[in-house]
C-alpha cells in the first residue's frame, strides 16, 4: 500500500468466526464468537460488549446479516459481488453510512482480501489482510493481521465486520472447492483395488 499504515490489527487465532481482534498493544478491540443452536450465528461485539453485527449461516440460501440498529438482510444485499465483467467477479462492494463506496478484492480461494475506496477510483488499497504463516525452519508462527491506513481507520467497524464475514464465506467456499477437488482426484481403480489415498484437510 502506498498510503502509510496507521494501525495493524491481529486476528487471534486466525479464525474469522471465533477470535479476538487486537490492537498493536494486545488490547481486545472486537470479539467474534459463533453460537450453534437452531441456527448457527456468528456475532461481532466491541470491546465494551456492544453487539455490532450478526451473521446467520445458511446452507442453501445466502447467509443473513444483521447490523446494529438495522433489519436482517441477505448478505448479498449488503455486500454486492460483481458478476459482469468476468474479471471483476472477485470484487465485493458495499457502502458506509455516508454513502461512500468500497470494494474488497481477493474474494476467491487462495487469495487474500484488500480493500479499495471510490475516493481514488479504487486504485490503491486502504486495508489488507495477511493470513497467519509458519516458518518451517524455526517453527515460529506469524499471526494473521489486518492492516489499515488512516482512511480505513475512519470506518474501522464496518471494515472489520465486512472483512470477517467475507473471510468466513471465502474459507467455507475454499474448503468446499478443495473437497470437490479431492473427490475428483481419487484414482478410478482405488474403489476396485482398495488402495489407500490421502484426502487433504480431512475431506471437509
Amino acid at each position: 500500500m502506498s498510503a502509510p499504515v496507521t494501525v495493524t490489527l491481529t486476528l487471534s487465532p486466525d479464525n474469522p468466526s471465533n477470535a479476538a481482534v487486537l490492537d498493536p498493544d494486545g488490547k481486545e478491540l472486537y470479539t467474534v464468537y459463533t453460537e450453534h443452536g437452531k441456527a448457527t450465528v456468528t456475532h461481532v461485539q466491541s470491546a465494551d460488549e456492544e453487539l455490532l453485527a450478526s451473521l446467520e449461516w445458511r446452507d442453501v440460501l445466502p447467509d443473513k446479516v444483521t447490523l446494529a440498529g438495522k433489519s436482517p438482510v441477505s448478505i448479498r444485499d449488503w455486500l454486492h459481488t460483481s458478476l459482469v465483467p468476468f474479471y471483476l467477479k472477485d470484487d465485493v462492494g458495499f457502502q458506509d453510512d455516508a454513502g461512500r463506496k468500497y470494494k474488497w478484492r481477493g474474494n476467491a480461494p487462495g487469495r487474500a482480501f484488500e480493500l479499495y475506496t471510490e475516493d481514488d477510483g479504487f486504485k490503491e488499497p486502504i486495508a489488507r489482510f495477511a493470513r497467519s504463516r509458519v516458518d518451517r525452519a524455526s517453527g515460529s508462527r506469524t499471526p494473521a493481521t489486518l492492516v489499515l491506513t488512516a482512511r480505513a481507520a475512519e470506518v474501522r467497524d464496518i471494515v472489520v465486520i465486512s472483512f470477517l464475514f467475507l473471510e468466513k464465506t471465502r474459507r467455507t467456499n475454499e474448503t468446499a472447492s478443495q473437497s470437490r477437488a479431492d473427490v475428483l482426484s481419487v484414482p478410478v481403480l482405488s474403489a476396485v483395488t482398495g488402495s489407500d489415498y490421502n484426502v487433504r484437510d480431512g475431506g471437509i
